[in-house]
């Protein structure tokens, strides 16, 4: 369910609070748009069926949080604008247990970080367009340590592979908190 309501509400995991069910239960959405209708319409008619089928309640917050400002190392980055026409190789792995690899752009890029960092990461690169970014990094344990496969943490990696730094601090973000939801969806 957390996964549905980040993809309805545009938001990381780490801004969506709600009943502890909403990590475990599992739902299957099949769905069709009428013809015609613009992406932008998705996200709110998502939100309707979310509201119908699980009698959804939910409000939003601005709350100042820890987050990492993604910004551009002095070096500048050391990725290219995504070109569909030459997809490069996926880097090696070099002992990295984790991998973030794609088309996509810095919004994009700050939603994947933000899962392997443990925090919200803020765009503040500038950059515009979509790029092709892989970054391969050892997942950090509780205590702060590179996992036991070896590679960088995301920290580390991010700097090095991309050119690009996170840094930490504090921000207003918009949360979405779930005020009640049912566990069982009405049919259709």
């Amino acid at each position: 369910m957390r996964t549905i309501l980040q993809t309805a509400y545009g938001l990381s995991a780490l801004q969506i609070a709600g009943p502890a069910w909403i990590d475990s239960d599992r739902f299957d959405l099949e769905a069709k748009s009428p013809a015609g209708i613009p992406d932008s319409a998705m996200m709110p008619m998502l939100q309707a069926l979310l509201k119908e089928r699980f009698q959804m309640a939910a409000h939003s917050e601005t709350r100042s949080t820890a987050v990492y400002d993604l910004t551009v190392t002095k070096g500048g980055p050391k990725f290219l604008p995504f070109d569909p026409a030459k997809i490069p190789e996926p880097p090696p792995r070099n002992g990295a247990a984790a991998m973030i690899i794609g088309p996509m752009t810095m919004e994009g890029l700050a939603g994947s970080l933000a899962r392997a960092a443990g925090r919200p990461v803020v765009n503040k690169t500038g950059l515009e367009g979509r790029y092709f970014c892989a970054v391969t990094y050892s997942p950090i344990r509780a205590q702060g340590n590179a996992g036991d496969a070896g590679g960088a943490d995301i920290f580390a990696a991010v700097q090095e592979q991309l050119g690009l730094k996170l840094e930490p601090a504090k921000a207003p973000l918009e949360f979405l908190i779930v005020d009640r939801a049912d566990r069982v969806p009405l049919a259709n």
